[in-house]
């Protein structure tokens, strides 16, 4: 007998001798029925069930010869590994509350009855604003004067960049009696509002004095009454009685001697 047909005859006695595979079992069918019920309804809460075990019990029943070992060798590794997962999830969950517990307890224990009286008392707004300060609207204060302030010119703030127009009190004494805080000043102006005020660098100059008035022209004088022109003055009255000489008359004895 040659050497190739004796190979030959010992590789078919080894194949003869070789056993054939199992069949599906039905350990492996119960336990996968019994998992997806479960994984369906309660997801990876699944693998703390009770059930689970009943599961892992007919896995480890499945024949390693079986055309279902190798899947049933992967299932029970996911139900192992899903359970150290969920165990985990676990002992994170019952830290959180516990720490969150703690949390509420210390923060009941701790309340102030001061600070939550404090708390609910309105704010205090600090003291009004000054009508005439920074952040006041001239318009408002035009509007209250009269219009007694007026732009000028613009400025350029150096440093700051800030720029906007200067403003003046109208040089009256009106409007100086009316806004007297700001005579003499520069009304520095953004966006219709105060931003500044300044000693006026260059103040306007004040308005001419009004020429006063001296009244009517003193009349001429009278020219005096010539010479033997007197006045008399009021006339003089006589009384003259019946049977008396009359004022200026001559008396009748000195009448026959002349």
């Amino acid at each position: 007998m040659s050497i190739r047909r004796t190979a030959i005859l010992c590789l078919l006695a080894l194949f003869a001798c070789r056993r054939a595979p199992a069949g599906p079992d039905p350990n492996y069918e119960q336990a996968s029925k019994l998992y997806q019920q479960l994984y369906a309804s309660e997801l990876d809460d699944a693998y703390g069930d009770p059930q689970m075990d009943r599961v892992v019990a007919f896995l480890k029943k499945v024949d390693s010869s079986s055309a279902d070992a190798d899947a049933a060798r992967a299932m029970l590794g996911a139900i192992q590994n899903g359970r150290e997962v969920l165990a985990k999830q676990r002992a994170d969950r019952e830290k959180m509350a516990a720490a969150a517990a703690a949390s509420a307890a210390t923060a009941v224990v701790n309340i102030d009855p001061s600070a939550v009286i404090a708390a609910s008392a309105p704010v205090d707004a600090g003291p009004p604003q000054d009508p005439y300060g920074p952040g006041a609207q001239v318009s408002d204060i035009n509007s209250a004067s009269g219009g007694c302030l007026t732009d000028n010119e613009p400025y350029t703030e150096q440093g700051t960049g800030v720029a906007g127009l200067v403003y003046r009190v109208v040089p009256t004494a009106n409007c100086a009696g009316k806004l007297p805080g700001f005579v003499g000043q520069a009304v520095l102006v953004v966006n219709g509002k105060i931003y500044r005020r300044i000693a006026d660098p260059n103040p306007p100059k004040p308005p001419a004095p009004p020429v006063r008035d001296a009244g009517p022209p003193a009349q001429a004088r009278a020219t005096p009454p010539a010479a033997g022109q007197a006045d008399g003055g009021e006339p003089e009255y006589q009384i003259v009685l019946p049977g008396q000489p009359q004022p200026g008359a001559t008396p009748p004895a000195e009448q026959t001697q002349r």
